[in-house]
């Protein structure tokens, strides 16, 4: 499992609460984190298309349709075409479009170890992957949002804009890399630009109803345990290498694309 200590090292949880949380950003910078949501993952995520959940492309056309969403796109509440995994490869790779995973907790244990173990201060949360293919994808205006923010850079550079006065007047701007870790408080007007290719995992939570440093309430997140489907011995060195070559000599019955190039 993951602490909450280990999160926010080396940080202490009480410094962290009496002189962050709904005050201001704080950036911690190491390498910590570049693991857990890598390229990798992003690569096997979308070639899993259509068979995900939730999937988003941002500005979808630049001509102000906003968000393609698929779980929208295929229940009919948004009108916008049904893309095959050629034409969402083709938006990633020669448009330059960030995509969106929601749900991310769901891909991988030390996600859901973080979101689990940051649950138990704040209301249930969600993490979300941000992933763009090079520098100048477009994401959101300057914006702020309705939750408390903590943000693991795992893959690439990104360009970081604070703002004291709703999007107006600047108040930090900094460069955060593969493992730094940024929290953001809920109201406080930001904008991220990318420098090059990049995956960003937000991991937000309202707070909890009434929670104050006097009377500050720590309980078990009701989330459902991750766990381990891999029979056992699978984990052997010699196992591993052999069903790696069984993967490399099938083949795929969909187009697989290589989306990390």
């Amino acid at each position: 499992m993951v602490s909450i200590e280990q999160i926010l090292d080396p940080i202490s949880v009480k410094d962290f609460f009496q002189n962050y949380w709904q005050k201001k950003h704080l950036i911690i910078r190491r390498n910590k984190f570049k693991n857990i949501y890598s390229f990798r993952h992003l690569n096997s995520y979308l070639n899993r298309y259509p068979y995900v959940r939730g999937l988003q492309i941002i500005d979808y056309t630049d001509k102000g349709d906003g968000r393609w969403c698929l779980d929208k796109v295929m229940s009919g509440k948004l009108k916008l075409p049904k893309l095959k995994r050629s034409d969402v490869f083709k938006l990633w790779k020669e448009e330059g479009k960030t995509f969106v995973i929601p749900f991310a907790e769901n891909e991988n244990k030390y996600l859901n170890d973080i979101v689990q173990e940051l649950e138990k201060y704040f209301e249930y949360g969600q993490a979300n992957v941000y992933a763009s293919p090079k520098a100048m994808s477009k994401s959101f205006p300057p914006h702020a949002d309705s939750t408390e923010n903590f943000l693991f850079h795992t893959e690439g550079k990104t360009k970081w804009t604070m703002y004291s006065d709703k999007g107006k007047t600047i108040s930090d701007q900094f460069t955060l890399d593969a493992g730094d870790l940024l929290y953001i408080p809920i109201g406080v007007y930001h904008k991220v630009e990318t420098i090059g290719p990049r995956v960003l995992v937000s991991v937000h939570f309202k707070n909890k109803p009434k929670q104050t440093l006097e009377k500050f309430v720590i309980k078990k997140s009701n989330r459902e345990q991750w766990y381990d489907w891999v029979p056992p011995g699978f984990y052997d060195k010699k196992v591993i290498k052999r069903n790696h070559r069984l993967m490399q000599s099938g083949t795929w019955k969909k187009p697989y694309f290589n989306w990390n190039k």
